[in-house]
């Protein structure tokens, strides 16, 4: 079983970035509380907003998501 990567990684990307969760959640559209959900893992974004993410960091959705080629 693979382990959820995605909110660790998100807050790395934050954190490379030095983005609060605040200015994503205005990228975004949504709340800071809603940023918070997903950096502890209790919600993930939807896809659409995953592209988004990625796009805002310079990411591809399989490295927020954990996914490498060695794993896959």
């Amino acid at each position: 079983m693979v382990k959820n990567q995605f909110p660790k990684n998100l807050q790395r990307a934050l954190s490379d970035n030095k983005m609060s969760q605040d200015r994503l959640a205005k990228h975004l559209n949504t709340t800071q509380q809603t940023i918070s959900r997903w950096v502890t893992g209790i919600n993930e974004p939807d896809f659409g907003t995953l592209l988004e993410i990625c796009i805002l960091h310079d990411e591809t959705p399989n490295s927020l998501l954990g996914f490498d080629e060695t794993n896959i």
